[in-house]
């Protein structure tokens, strides 16, 4: 039995949470601050319903057919995990906190990120002159680029076929998210722009970010950050299985998430730190949860590119 749920682990959360989700859905449907935020979420849903349709049944009479299928089911699970963000605010998961009795924690995290960094880091960044437009610019293409990461690195490893780095990826940034979202509900953290009386940023007066921020972006997502913890988690991940010219640009890449996340107001010093905390704890998390022979395949072949 233990060792049917470390084979599929993946498969069976993603089963399981998209059954919370429609349970939920039928008891308290969904509810959208727009129109628009209601007829994309419909276009996206029929759409990948419609697609995976027609995968189905075009891939008993096409090997191509069955290849693509192959590949939407293997890198599902994390575009499920990934989008399941959504959920949270369209599912009302801020309710659940409040029935809890939790209290926001945004006070305790702006004093405790004065006692470690003397201010809450955006300031640092008003201060130092790094809050320009074209800077913001270049943070919020960087933020915005954040759920990509897992899917470019699964789709790499899926094309070298080398399966136990994909599990490996797969599975641990799986329990990444969907552990980091039950943070989310137990920790409430709406980050300092919540809290900043100053005018907001050009990118975020923009309709394109009001409307997504509105509809659905979730309020209490800053504790841990998650855009710090699970690119560091990534690239530590897949540092001996790229060129090292390839792990310094990504470690480059990292960074800027990283930054982005606090030159925005949208993340606390603290919940960075915290974010590194978590993707430490994630390292040891997902290799404990895979099949001893899967986890003997990643440690057999760190050791024979180390010793190459």
């Amino acid at each position: 039995m233990l060792d049917f749920l470390r084979r599929r682990l993946d498969e069976l959360v993603t089963i399981l949470f998209l059954s919370l989700v429609l349970v939920v859905t039928i008891l308290r449907p969904p509810v959208f601050a727009t129109q628009g935020g209601l007829t994309l979420a419909r276009i996206i849903l029929w759409g990948a319903g419609i697609l995976l349709a027609i995968l189905l049944v075009t891939s008993r009479l096409s090997s191509l057919a069955q290849s693509a299928l192959g590949i939407v089911l293997k890198i599902g699970p994390m575009v499920v995990a990934i989008v399941g963000y959504v959920s949270l605010k369209l599912l009302h998961a801020e309710d659940i906190t409040a029935w809890l009795g939790i209290l926001p924690k945004d006070h305790q995290m702006m004093v405790a990120d004065a006692a470690l960094f003397g201010k809450t880091p955006y300031l640092w960044f008003a201060q130092w002159g790094l809050d320009g437009n074209l800077l913001q610019r270049v943070m919020a293409s960087f933020y915005a680029f954040y759920p990509f990461t897992p899917l470019i690195a699964l789709a790499w490893f899926l094309w070298k076929r080398d399966r136990a780095q994909f599990s490996l990826i797969r599975r641990t940034l799986l329990i990444s998210l969907y552990c980091g979202y039950c943070c989310y509900i137990l920790i409430p953290v709406a980050g300092p722009l919540s809290l900043t009386k100053l005018s907001p940023f050009f990118i975020q007066s923009t309709t394109t970010y009001k409307f997504l921020t509105d509809n659905f972006r979730y309020r209490f997502d800053c504790f841990p950050s998650l855009h710090t913890a699970n690119p560091w988690l990534l690239l530590w991940l897949c540092r001996n299985k790229l060129p090292r010219t390839v792990v310094g640009g990504g470690a480059m890449v990292c960074l800027v998430i990283t930054l982005s996340t606090m030159a925005l107001r949208l993340h606390y010093g603290v919940d960075v730190l915290a974010g590194l905390a978590w993707a430490w704890l994630m390292l040891f998390t997902g290799r404990a949860t895979l099949p001893q022979e899967e986890t003997f395949a990643v440690k057999d072949a760190r050791a024979v590119e180390l010793a190459s």
